[in-house]
């Protein structure tokens, strides 16, 4: 269910301007207005139908405004150069599309790629020759136009216009300085920032003050009385957006984070990542949507929180906010238009326009799309400017197949026009010129040459540059690309090859320009001035524009790896040491990688197993824990890399930083394509520390009936009974002899296996087991199986081992019956110690699952919900009630006291009559009465919850409560990040409360909640009192926290009642003890001398958590995973033994 109080009330707001004409709807700035805000309060098209569709002499990629039935559209050169057409600001019909007029601005020369802002009957723009033009509504005709205030190349003036207060304001990227000027085309005053900014950024405004970027990474507040900065900020890279101001607070990107400033002073009040695009965010109520490299992402405005992605590609345009839907384009070579639910983040309307066919792209590129009547306007790169709204719907474009016998063939590149992204690394290359074949230069490849040889790879297209001049000047000279060469420069309007390097003039020749990530290098064909000999390039004739993003290090290849082989690995730290792994995991494309790449890579031993500590000599950071993670098939893993089973074609992508960071985003990358030839393998290598590969036995399989069976511990002499439907039980009918240790039984409800046939656990070496492939995240004990199911228990050699390198395995194929019926004749007698019959009555006292309960947000009978102008208004019968069920009316209080759930509505002005109560409803809470539950090993507890509702649930809103003793993954992997992070380690668990949730969303409905969790006195006290005590929440979009926790009081049964407020709503939820975490202890680095090519030091099952961590629950890094309960458990159980 999905109450969306804000349409509504938009909806009584603007119900007076639904009498207006479409001449009075306006979009009349870049973002909407003066805050750039990208919020309108009216909806946008519901569908992708388009209104009209405008084909445009030139590119339209400035942001458009709609005002007095007309949309202004910027224009400048597209791709043709043998044509001259007109370009600079053209004017449609907003209803039709029909050409109204087109100003060429400075001549046929000059376009735009700037936005529009319109005020008073003046329309004002930016041009390509750096000047600012003032243009009659109207009759399209100039009013005037300033000076040239921007000298960047290629784009000139990109601000899009502020007219803010009588004022027009713009920015300048070439030197970062703010203009004033009047409506007459005064200069009034000017603000310098202290140096360049970035393309397309623009002055935002609001309450008295300018905001806007400047000398590349600084943020200023700029009084518009005094002209003096009342603040500025200096933020830790490049400002890529113009400002955007929504209650109170300043919203900026980066090229790798969003900010948000306090308005007033600056300050940060917090920041996410986001990685790499120009694109504004929008602020719509509670909520900034930002465009990024990889789509759209959501964030709560308070808390930076993040609330959803839309996975996209590169979103350059900035999004903006109508309604419900949030619209935005893609930057790519096929540009698809978005319309995105705003609450959810799912895809409503999508619209894909063609490619053109000839390598260039017909992409979403600066056009932000604007909406002015339920219309979205947007141009793209292939000259046409899109009106959606009502009109006849684009079908969805259905693939078609292409006949074996005729290939399609791949279009290629324009000649000499290319446009795209090449990521460098810190390394070199060489490179023979074109006139020496016998010379050879060793290059870096963060120089310009070296970003023009990778895109002439992607672009398949070629180039050659002389050394004629190196020894004088250190640099190559470009003499043609695509064979377009260099002209004769001393003849009239010769045209040749220019470098420029983020809108300006490369200061040396090829090769020796180093360049920065986010750099954007471009290369002119074009005349030069006959006078300063500057290159003219609005006249190029071709581009080569490309996007740079460095890197610490980084490899792209394919490997080839044989199936049933493996390799062995010697970690830097112990020499004497020696780990067997599968060579088509994650971690031996890793180790193939190296070979091929010539880069190396290593590990180290740790008292929890092997952990992969650097690649490329990039290592693990003892401080920031900042590591390698890696992900398969762009999915992130939860198993480590030596685990990770691979199949043909898959693609892994190692990448350094910190947990929850993206490839994108990150300084150093290795990604692998893999190919698995189905061949018989050959016999693995020899292994050390008992690896080698003996081939798994013929598989045993077990029926398991429903119920239980006893197994005694051997080493406390204790019976536990264990559910049959479960790994272990699958052990146990099999009729093979094994025993179990109880040690950590009463704190974690895990069982470990001591010994299988006789061969028993010695020091860090025992017995481990998989499920369908995977490690489980519990004892074996603990996880219950299904039909089907493939269970395999292990001999491993270190936490590292998996069954394809373990000598000694036991494989087993479970099969359940489908009838649920039925008892257990009890143990399989060849099972643990004094195994004796097991009960037939199916509960499962020991599977950690200890009960639940179901809870329906019901209304009494006759009850009636309706939404009104106002809000949600009830009307409910106060008579005779059903059986359970009791309704009272106190004040303007009415209670709801049904199946356990006390429903309390607020009202304005309850009338109560004939047995009927009705209002107005403020507000809404709902109590779930306490419920109570026997925990093994901790005895019986109780929880109960108080909610914050955003109105009345709908009538199958539902709610189910499950306790358990143990957690599952994710759960105990968010608990340990979540202690983690406050700089604590959890020494006990008492149990876990999942609520799922029916119809009932977290934000839309439930707004809040208070968490109550009791335990016993006696537990509290055994692990450290109750300020010991936490509640810890695990989301299920990831997030995870603490929540602020303190005793309550004590309920019915002696126990002590733990209370903890959760803004986020309901998940599961955690009662556990915590410590102080230890202080990392560092382990001294240490080289490792051994060649790739040889024994490789390499690599471990962790890629990503931090070596030290000593919680119960293993931390877990993004792509890595040790077992919880099966890897930290068996350690500390085999160290201490």
């Amino acid at each position: 269910m999905k109450l969306k109080w804000f349409p509504l009330i938009i909806g009584v707001i603007m119900l007076s301007l639904m009498l207006v004409s479409v001449v009075s709807a306006s979009y009349p700035m870049f973002h909407y207005d003066t805050q750039r805000m990208g919020y309108i309060p009216q909806d946008g098209p519901l569908t992708n139908a388009t209104l009209w569709v405008a084909e445009t002499a030139e590119y339209a990629d400035g942001s458009p405004a709609v005002h007095n039935g007309k949309v202004f559209v910027p224009t400048w050169p597209d791709m043709d150069f043998t044509d001259n057409d007109p370009m600079g600001l053209v004017c449609y019909d907003a209803a039709t599309g029909t050409e109204l007029w087109t100003n060429e601005l400075g001549g046929t020369s000059v376009g735009s790629v700037s936005g529009v802002a319109v005020a008073d009957g003046r329309v004002y723009l930016g041009g390509t020759d750096g000047r600012l033009y003032c243009i009659d509504e109207e009759t399209g005709k100039t009013f005037w136009a300033s000076d040239q205030i921007d000298a960047t190349g290629y784009f000139g003036l990109s601000s899009s216009p502020l007219i803010y207060e009588g004022t027009a304001y713009a920015l300048s990227a070439s030197d970062g300085v703010l203009h004033a000027f009047t409506p007459e085309g005064i200069a009034s005053w000017s603000f310098p920032t202290g140096g360049a900014v970035g393309y397309f950024t623009s002055p935002a405004a609001a309450d008295g003050k300018v905001f806007v970027a400047g000398n590349e990474s600084d943020l200023f507040c700029i009084d518009t009385t005094t002209h003096t900065a009342t603040w500025s900020v200096a933020l830790p890279t490049a400002v890529k957006s113009t400002p955007a101001i929504g209650d109170g607070k300043v919203y900026v990107t980066t090229a790798e984070r969003l900010y948000a400033l306090d308005g007033s002073t600056g300050a940060e009040v917090w920041n996410a990542s986001l990685g790499g695009a120009s694109s504004t965010p929008a602020v719509a109520g509670e909520t900034v949507i930002a465009g990024s490299s990889d789509g759209l992402h959501a964030y709560d405005a308070g808390t930076g929180t993040p609330l959803w992605n839309f996975p996209s590609a590169r979103v350059d345009v900035s999004p903006i906010v109508a309604g419900n839907l949030v619209y935005a384009a893609t930057n790519e070579e096929t540009g698809t238009a978005y319309a995105v639910d705003t609450g959810t983040g799912e895809e409503v309307w999508s619209y894909t326009i063609e490619a053109p066919g000839d390598g260039t792209f017909a992409a979403f590129f600066a056009s932000s799309p604007a909406v002015s009547d339920g219309v979205l306007y947007i141009g793209a790169e292939n000259n046409r400017f899109y009106a959606f709204g009502e009109g006849s719907v684009s079908p969805t474009p259905t693939p078609t197949s292409t006949p074996t016998s005729t290939p399609t063939p791949t279009p290629t590149p324009a000649p000499g026009s290319w446009n795209g992204t090449v990521i460098l690394a810190e390394e070199t290359f060489t490179f023979t010129p074109s006139n020496n074949a016998s010379a050879t230069y060793t290059v870096n490849r963060t120089t310009d040459l070296g970003a023009l040889t990778l895109a002439a790879q992607a672009g398949g297209f070629t180039f050659n540059a002389s050394d004629a001049w190196y020894a004088s000047y250190g640099s190559f000279m470009l003499e043609d690309i695509a064979g377009i060469a260099n002209e004769d420069w001393t003849q009239e309007n010769a045209r040749f090859w220019s470098i420029f390097i983020n809108g300006a003039a490369a200061p040396a020749g090829l090769g020796a320009n180093t360049l920065a990530d986010g750099d954007r290098l471009a290369f002119y064909y074009c005349p030069s001035d006959p006078d300063t000999y500057a290159p003219l390039i609005d006249q190029a004739g071709y581009v080569v524009i490309i996007d740079v993003n460095v890197r610490d290090f980084t490899w792209e290849g394919a490997v080839s790896l044989t199936d049933g082989q493996t390799f062995t690995v010697t970690p830097f730290n112990n020499a004497s040491e020696t780990y067997t792994f599968n060579r088509t995991s994650a971690l031996g494309a890793l180790d193939a990688a190296a070979t091929a790449g010539g880069f190396n890579y290593t590990v180290q031993e740790t008292t929890w197993g092997p952990f992969l500590y650097s690649i490329g000599g990039i290592a693990y950071n003892e401080t920031s824990w900042d590591s390698w993670i890696y992900s398969v098939n762009g999915v992130t893993a939860d198993v480590g890399a030596a685990d990770y089973q691979l199949t043909d074609g898959g693609v892994v992508t190692y990448w350094y930083g910190a947990w929850g960071s993206t490839p994108d985003t990150a300084g150093a990358v290795v990604n692998i394509t893999v190919s698995i030839p189905a061949t018989p393998a050959p016999t693995p290598t020899p292994g050390g520390g008992g690896g080698g590969g003996d081939s798994p036995p013929s598989r045993i399989t077990v029926t398991l009936q429903p119920g239980t069976f006893n197994i005694t511990a051997e080493n406390s002499g204790k019976t536990h009974t264990v559910n049959r439907q479960t790994a272990l039980g699958a052990l146990d009918a099999t009729g093979i002899a094994y025993t179990i240790d109880d040690s950590y039984y009463q704190e974690y409800g895990s069982l470990f296996l001591n010994s299988i046939r006789g061969r028993a656990s010695e020091g860090m070496r025992g017995w481990m087991y998989q499920v369908n492939g995977g490690s489980p995240a519990v004892g074996a004990n603990a996880y219950t199986v299904t039909s089907g199911d493939e269970v395999v228990f292990f001999w491993s050699e270190s936490m590292s081992s998996t069954p394809a390198t373990s000598p000694d395995v036991v494989s087993i194929k479970v099969v359940i019956p489908a009838s649920s019926g039925g008892s257990d004749s009890g143990s399989s007698g060849g099972g643990g110690s004094g195994s004796v019959p097991s009960s037939t009555t199916g509960e499962q006292p020991n599977s950690g699952e200890d009960g639940s309960a179901s809870f329906i947000f019901g209304l009494p009978a006759g009850a009636t919900i309706e939404i009104g102008e106002w809000g949600q208004t009830f009307s409910i019968n106060t008579g005779p009630a059903s059986a359970g069920e009791e309704v009272t009316v106190s004040g303007n209080t009415l209670t709801i006291n049904q199946s356990g759930i006390v429903l309390t509505i607020a009202a304005k002005n309850i009338d109560e009559k004939d047995g009927t109560a009705s209002g107005l409803i403020e507000s809404v809470t709902a109590a779930i009465t306490p419920i109570s539950r026997e925990i093994e090993g901790v005895g019986v507890v109780a929880a109960s919850l108080d909610l914050n509702l955003t109105g009345i649930p709908a009538a199958d809103g539902r709610l189910d409560i499950a306790f358990n003793a143990t957690p599952d993954a994710a759960a105990g992997n968010a608990f340990t990040l979540a202690a983690a992070e406050t700089g604590d380690e959890i020494t006990a668990l008492a149990y876990t409360m999942t609520v799922t949730r029916t119809n009932l969303e977290n934000g839309e409905d439930i707004a809040g909640a208070v968490i109550r969790m009791s335990v016993s006195p006696e537990w509290v006290e055994e692990h450290g009192g109750a300020d010991a005590v936490r509640i810890v929440r695990s989301a299920e979009d990831g997030t995870h926290e603490i929540l602020e926790t303190h005793l309550a009081g004590t309920d019915t049964n002696g126990n002590l009642i733990f209370e903890a407020t959760s803004p986020g709503g309901l998940s599961t939820f955690g009662l556990l003890a915590v410590r102080a975490a230890p202080e990392v202890q560092e382990t001294p680095a240490v080289t490792a001398t051994t060649p790739v090519s040889g024994t490789p030091a390499a690599a471990g099952t962790l890629a990503g958590a931090p070596p030290s961590l000593s919680s119960p629950f293993i931390a877990v890094g993004v792509g890595a995973a040790l077992l919880i309960g099966a890897a930290y458990l068996i350690i500390r159980w085999r160290r201490e033994r």
